[in-house]
């Protein structure tokens, strides 16, 4: 009896888990692009750059680098796109939640994304 106990536990545990969304490392469609229709509120350069080496540039290296996700050197999006995509991921490309980028580190984040044509204004 115990047995069975405490493996149903451990299964209970783990759907749980499985189905739990506030990782915030996986794609997600609670979020809508007229949320994040905004203006740019930092100008952080430095502080963006850090975020980006730290989440972004391992896929996404900058201007004739190679890596799994596209270039966004000069794309051009609008911020509004950008933090959308940040938060909501895409086919391969995780999302970040702002339990791992704050939303004062996201601002950063285009503000240095800006300085590179990734984003405009």
């Amino acid at each position: 009896m115990g047995k069975t106990l405490v493996l149903g536990a451990i299964g209970a545990l783990a759907m749980a888990y499985g189905c739990s969304s506030s990782s915030g490392s996986e794609g997600t469609t609670a979020y809508t692009l007229e949320q994040f229709q905004y203006p740019l509120t930092s100008a952080d350069v430095e502080g963006g750059e850090m975020v980006y080496a730290e989440f972004c540039e391992g896929c996404h290296p900058g201007a004739g680098g190679e890596g799994d996700g596209p270039e966004i050197a000069g794309e051009g999006y609008n911020p509004a796109k950008m933090r959308w995509q940040v938060r909501s991921g895409a086919k391969d490309m995780p999302a970040f939640g702002p339990d791992k980028i704050s939303d004062e580190q996201l601002e950063s984040l285009l503000a240095y994304t800006e300085t590179f044509g990734a984003v405009t204004r």
